[in-house]
């Protein structure tokens, strides 16, 4: 298994069974009724991770309530997908990987006991995001079910 396969799987058990979703293919992108929750993994030692458009793109706010979930090595950052996407994405402003696919980069900065989320492309925004049990996360999505 591959380091970003290991990366991947990091606490996908939580949301495949602890939450009852459903992964979209191979992506970062699990659903469950009308819930959809974008939820990259951050395992590395500049604790980078990215969004793709495509992923982003299927997600649509009519249909889903949605929410971001970073799982960032044994933690659980939790963020609204509306928001998040409003204040951390700017439609014009993200990178082209080696195949020319569209997505944007980020990074967790952890001050204290605060994380935040630091776009690549716009380093002086820092969008603060909670850290939730899985206890809690469960409460919060059967309440947006």
């Amino acid at each position: 298994m591959t380091d970003k396969q290991n990366s991947m799987s990091v606490n996908k058990h939580v949301l495949t069974q602890d939450l009852n979703l459903r992964q979209y293919s191979n992506t970062a992108v699990f659903l469950k009724d009308r819930l959809f929750v974008l939820s990259p993994s951050a395992q590395n030692q500049h604790n980078w991770f990215d969004l793709s458009k495509v992923n982003v793109d299927r997600y649509q706010e009519k249909q889903y309530k949605g929410f971001l979930v970073v799982r960032f090595f044994d933690k659980l950052l939790v963020a609204d997908l509306d928001r998040f996407i409003r204040e951390m994405m700017p439609s014009d402003k993200y990178v082209l990987n080696s195949s020319g696919r569209p997505h944007w980069k980020f990074r967790i900065k952890v001050s204290g006991s605060t994380h935040f989320i630091i776009n690549h492309q716009n380093s002086t925004k820092a969008y603060p995001v909670r850290e939730f049990s899985v206890k809690q996360l469960q409460e919060l999505l059967n309440k947006r079910a």
